[in-house]
């Protein structure tokens, strides 16, 4: 009971700082001359930052008194977003249908015990008034023009302009039932919207009327995989499906967009498996540019259609590195990105949510969706088994297993669920934490100005100009430095394998003979080895020589001059297992000293980059922080970098090269004949056939080394990676940061100069605003701060005490 009263008290106080900061940002607009229009100029805040940032607020409001956590689903062209939708619904909300059929975004909420879903929207009025205007306007057109219309060129189309013409469609309802329901009002907005953007008519769509998450549509169903789920305090959650990047040309709808992404508590975004590495791949990566740009942080990564993957496909863990590494450039763990089949989620889920509640599934003819579960779920034999309901449910289990939801479910959708109050807290707090030391640096920083004679304050735009300038200058210098960063690496990680290669393939051309390893082999490899240090310490053969030449008790006796037979294939397999374990621990000591030894490469290197790094903007910042009066904690940091683990598989190795063999061999046995009387045995010669199990060692090491130089060239092109993209990203992410702060503090005294050249009167009710709208902000986050700390210890209490 205390836990909910102080947790009730937390959402009222959140509630009312929400409010307090929305009119602090509504005063300073009102204020004449103190937020000034964007235009090319940059600072802490402007006239559209400040519009912006009350939305958002309003937004928050909202989802705080709810305690709301939502969930915004953007996806690529066709990347089945509904259809993802529906499978974490666990039924058909969304229709899916081959024209785009998101106009605004539409708000998909969990609710405990609703069966039926029924769709909303809390604003009709705009769509009400243009169904009147397109009357209007297609009444006013020349008889015959109308059937000219492009909107006109489909059947739906048609019919809509005849339901609007006859009357028959006046005005929208303000809610609708079931999936049939919501598919006909869906398409009714999208249709209303595009019939609007027709030349001839000049209507105004009534999508630039809606901004705010309290006017889209809301749909209200209980979600399948949430039923009877706990929470850590009684929240809601909500999904959001958004317009794809695609869809929203228009540039209101763009806006939209923009604007969920950004308010979104997280994000969710859905690709198509089966064009990441496409020739329409191109178009894949501006639109996941896009998408990362407002949400990298809170970004989760759905890649749907995963059930097309063949054998020469990339498999999950592949996946998960192409598009952390290359689409995302780093920026996504691999631990948010989830290989899925969407379609076997939804079809899976919707027939466990069906055999939960009614027992049975509906007919093919009562339901569409039956019939594609049971080819999908039951096989060829489906419409016999589909009335079997233990049948239908082990299938169901069995789809959904194969459609790989249970991870994305459990550690997005539940985990998001559970800790709904939380997130829909702490982002209202985060926000208003950003949004007064914005307004709090804006309003010093100009007010300070204007005791600054305008000589001087020129000057100081002149300096700061000149450290901007002097910042693109240390960047370029910084590009020139990974460039040579990446020569410089593949050369040592060159020499790293040239050594590793010919140690093994002296290793395991010679690998054994008659029960024990060459020493004479291993002192030509030594001799040939020997390189100088290249500055890298001991060399890695020196390591790998005393390593491999330690006593060993794997020895095995072999046929060096040709392949080894065996007369039954499990001596064969025995024999090709002894090689493995050996092989195996060989090159896995190869593969830990290169690993090793890079990973040292690699830090030194960082090392240096973030020293020259430092070098060239030191003074920069010395510089800056003295006209600013302010201290600079923009750092470069760089995560560690994992070498993915050198591995080859040897009992696929060995197996390529395990050949059965019928062979026919002359055999001799002796005999008495008769015409000797019996008395003297004679050898007498006969053909046998046998099978035999031929296994060539040779060829599996020369094998052996060319998988060892492929993992080479993977290396090699993940270093290039490395250092191309992340360890340059960071660089430039350091840079575009350090050039952004002092462009915004320059923009800032900018608009002081301008201040300073406004009559005294002017001036003076300026000062007098500017200081009072900065107490008030400063005693806004002075009470926002103790809430966002209370938050942090009662979500991790454990966590909070160590530090305490």
């Amino acid at each position: 009971m205390m836990y909910t009263n102080t947790m009730n008290a937390i959402v009222q106080e959140v509630i009312r700082l929400l409010n307090h900061q929305r009119n602090l940002l509504k005063d300073m607009l009102d204020q004449e001359e103190l937020l000034k229009n964007g235009q090319s100029q940059e600072r802490s805040v402007d006239v559209a930052l400040a519009e912006q940032w009350i939305e958002t607020l309003e937004d928050e409001i909202t989802k705080v008194d709810g305690l709301e956590m939502t969930l915004a689903v953007v996806g690529t062209m066709k990347a089945g977003k509904s259809t993802t939708i529906n499978a974490i619904v666990g039924r058909e909300v969304l229709p899916n249908r081959n024209l785009p059929m998101t106009t605004l975004p539409t708000i998909i909420r969990h609710k405990v015990g609703q069966t039926t879903p029924t769709i909303m929207l809390p604003k009709l009025e705009p769509f009400n008034r243009a169904l009147s205007s397109l009357r209007a306007a297609m009444e006013r057109l020349p008889e015959g023009e109308v059937n000219q219309l492009s909107f006109a060129s489909t059947e739906d189309g048609k019919s809509l302009i005849q339901e609007i013409l006859t009357g028959d469609l006046k005005e929208l309802e303000p809610s609708y039932s079931g999936a049939e329901g919501i598919y006909l009002f869906l398409k009714v907005l999208n249709d209303i919207s595009r019939l609007c953007n027709e030349e001839k008519l000049n209507v105004t769509s009534p999508i630039i009327e809606y901004s705010s998450i309290t006017e889209f549509p809301v749909i209200e169903v209980e979600f399948h995989h949430l039923k009877g789920k706990e929470q850590q305090l009684q929240g809601s959650f909500a999904l959001i499906d958004t317009p794809g990047p695609n869809e929203a040309g228009q540039g209101h709808l763009k806006k939209i967009l923009q604007e969920q992404l950004q308010k979104a508590s997280a994000v969710l975004a859905v690709l198509d498996y089966t064009q990441l590495n496409s020739e329409a791949d191109a178009a894949v990566r501006q639109e996941i540019d896009y998408i990362s740009s407002f949400s990298k942080d809170r970004l989760y990564v759905l890649v749907n259609k995963f059930d097309q993957k063949d054998r020469n496909s990339m498999d999950a863990s592949e996946v998960q590195r192409y598009v952390g590494k290359e689409l995302f450039e780093e920026e996504i763990p691999s631990n948010r990105i989830f290989p899925v089949s969407s379609q076997f989620g939804y079809l899976a889920n919707y027939a466990l949510h069906e055999l939960d509640s009614t027992g049975n599934l509906p007919t093919p003819e009562e339901a569409k969706w039956v019939e594609d579960f049971g080819q999908r779920a039951l096989g060829i034999d489906w419409e016999e088994d589909i009335e079997d309901a233990d049948l239908a449910r082990r299938g169901a289990q069995k789809l959904w297993k194969k459609s790989n939801f249970s991870e994305p479910l459990e550690q997005v959708i539940s985990e998001s669920y559970s800790k709904a109050a939380f997130v829909s807290l702490s982002s209202a707090v985060d926000k208003m934490l950003h949004y007064d030391n914005e307004v709090i640096d804006y309003l010093k920083m100009r007010s300070g100005s204007v005791a600054i004679g305008i000589n001087e304050l020129k000057k100081l735009i002149v300096e700061l100009e000149q450290d901007i300038e002097r910042i693109a200058q240390a960047s370029q210098r910084a590009d020139d430095l990974s460039s040579k960063t990446l020569g410089k690496l593949t050369s040592m990680t060159n020499d790293l394998f040239s050594d590793g290669e010919r140690t093994i393939k002296h290793v395991i051309e010679q690998l054994f003979d008659h029960g024990k390893r060459l020493e004479d082999a291993r002192n030509q490899a030594e001799t040939e080895g020997r390189r100088k240090k290249r500055g890298t310490g001991t060399s890695v053969f020196d390591t790998l020589k005393s390593i491999l030449n330690a006593p060993r008790q794997d020895f095995i006796t072999l046929e060096t001059n040709g392949p080894n037979v065996f007369s039954s294939k499990e001596e064969a397999e025995d024999f090709i297992t002894k090689i493995n374990k050996v092989l195996e621990k060989d090159m896995g000591v190869i593969s830990t000293v290169i690993q090793s030894r890079v990973t040292q490469i690699i830090q030194s290197l960082e090392r240096d980059i973030n020293k020259e790094v430092q070098i060239n903007v030191s003074n920069i910042l010395e510089h800056a922080a003295d006209i600013l009066n302010e201290f600079f904690d923009l750092n470069l940091s760089f995560e560690n970098h994992k070498i993915k683990p050198i591995k080859v598989d040897f009992n696929q190795l060995s197996s390529k090269f395990t050949e059965e063999k019928t062979v026919e061999k002359t055999r001799t046995r002796y005999e008495r004949k008769w015409y000797t009387l019996w008395l003297k045995e004679h050898a007498v010669s006969y053909k046998v056939s046998k099978q035999e199990y031929h296994v060539d060692t040779r060829e599996i090491g020369k094998q052996a080394v060319k998988e060892l130089k492929k993992a080479h060239q993977q290396l090699h092109n993940d270093l290039n990676a490395y250092v191309t993209k992340e360890l340059g990203g960071n660089v430039n992410s350091y840079f575009d940061g350090l050039k952004q702060y002092l462009d915004k503090y320059c923009g800032n005294i900018l608009d002081g100069l301008s201040d300073k050249q406004a009559d005294e009167e002017v001036l003076g009710k300026l000062l007098a605003a500017m200081k009072q709208y900065l107490s008030v902000a400063e005693n806004h986050i002075e009470d926002v701060t103790p809430v966002h700390l209370e938050l942090k210890h009662i979500n991790h209490p454990a966590k909070e005490v160590v530090q305490a």
